[in-house]
């Protein structure tokens, strides 16, 4: 007990004691805080790089708790307590420090990784760096909360030796329950040390789906959909999966569309014009050549397939757009049909037009005549016989004739 050394706390109820000591110490730790940070601010406004300003914000919060909590830690030693609700009250505090201090380490540790990091990665012409630097974070996160586990364990007495024994002779088992978990966290190490994907990329999945590489993570795969959904996948599942990355070997890509004309159109002379038009798109990739196909005699149109290159993905649809409207107008412009498919309607006047009728007379050469699958050619009235004969002597074949009555 701090307070109660001084005869004119002596005399108070211990409960105004701890509460006096609480907000005093409080109080101080605030201004030493403070004046602490004003001074660091100046200093750090002369420095050419701003991390230690972001630092200096990032710490402020965790910090204040922290001297809340040291606060709490001396005003309860001013009570009295019983000795078993004293221990489970500073184990509490203790275990509150251990997470703050825990977090506020974290924070450090992670903005000046990131900063040095994104610095890093500007450096260089790949993506990679940004994945890399996703998994570094995951993994520091993961190490900072078993180290705070077992500090936190070892405040409430937990014997650590034990139990990591007991974890070594349970290895197996824990090996098994977790081993989706680590089957994903190596596939990720796989898929990054591999080169398939990198944050920015741009894939289509095996079920069809286009989108973005938004995050690689310890345990999942996050791609961001042109609809602005988000699709996570594990990694395994992608380590495993037969998907198109539409960014490698580079961003440059074909654009291909079928377009048809009508008959009688010179193929030679759809060709030059098309050519002509696709040559006026700015966005392509000039370097690369056009093509024009004669493909196919169709149904109702000559098809013709047009092939060119644009330099980046995020040029595609722009060029695909002004090319298809290009060459639309243009063949107007020339006036050369653009077929489409067609049926012919015959219409007859009521009353004048005459259905078929089975009993006309060009139908009589086969009255009376049936044909089974195979051709053969028989009689009704001689299958009647047949079966009256067979009915006398007691053969009736119920097979032979159920089959003829089918046929």
């Amino acid at each position: 007990m701090v307070l109660e050394q001084f005869s004119y706390f002596a005399n108070l109820n211990e409960y105004v004691r701890a509460g006096i000591l609480f907000f005093g110490l409080l109080i101080i730790l605030r201004i030493i805080l403070y004046v602490s940070e004003f001074v660091l601010l100046k200093i750090t406004s002369r420095t050419k790089t701003d991390l230690d300003d972001l630092l200096l914000k990032k710490s402020s919060a965790p910090l204040t708790y922290i001297a809340i909590l040291l606060s709490l830690l001396f005003a309860i030693r001013e009570l009295t307590l019983k000795a078993s609700v004293e221990l489970v009250i500073l184990n509490i505090i203790y275990s509150l420090l251990a997470i703050v201090i825990g977090f506020f380490v974290f924070r450090v540790v992670d903005t000046s990784l990131i900063r040095v990091w994104k610095r890093f990665a500007e450096k260089t012409k790949s993506n990679i760096d940004d994945t890399i630097g996703n998994m570094v974070y995951e993994v520091l996160r993961v190490v900072l909360v078993i180290i705070i586990g077992i500090i936190i364990l070892n405040i409430w007495g937990v014997n650590i030796g034990p139990l990591l024994a007991g974890l070594g002779i349970a290895g197996l088992a824990v090996a098994l329950a977790l081993q989706p978990i680590l089957s994903n966290i190596f596939s990720g190490i796989a898929i990054i040390s591999d080169g398939t994907l990198k944050t920015g990329d741009i894939v289509k999945l095996e079920g069809g789906e286009l989108g973005e590489v938004y995050k690689i993570g310890l345990r999942t795969t996050r791609i961001k959909s042109f609809d602005n959904e988000m699709i996570i996948i594990p990694n395994s599942v992608i380590a495993n999966s037969k998907l198109q990355n539409l960014l490698q070997p580079d961003p440059s890509i074909r654009i291909n569309f079928d377009f048809g004309v009508e008959y009688g159109t010179d193929p030679e002379y759809v060709k030059k014009i098309v050519i002509e038009e696709i040559e006026k798109i700015e966005i392509r990739k000039k370097s690369e050549e056009i093509r024009v196909l004669f493909t196919e005699m169709g149904d109702n149109a000559l098809i013709f397939k047009v092939m060119f290159w644009v330099d980046d993905i995020g040029k595609k649809w722009p060029a695909h757009q002004e090319a298809i409207s290009r060459i639309y107008r243009r063949l107007y412009e020339e006036k050369i049909g653009i077929p489409f498919p067609q049926r012919t309607v015959w219409l007859r006047e009521e009353g004048k037009a005459q259905s078929l009728n089975p009993s006309d007379k060009k139908f009589d050469k086969v009255k009376g005549k049936y044909f089974p699958a195979f051709g053969y050619e028989y009689k009704e009235k001689k299958y009647e016989e047949e079966k009256k004969e067979s009915r006398k002597k007691g053969l009736f074949n119920r097979f032979r004739f159920r089959r003829a009555d089918e046929e």
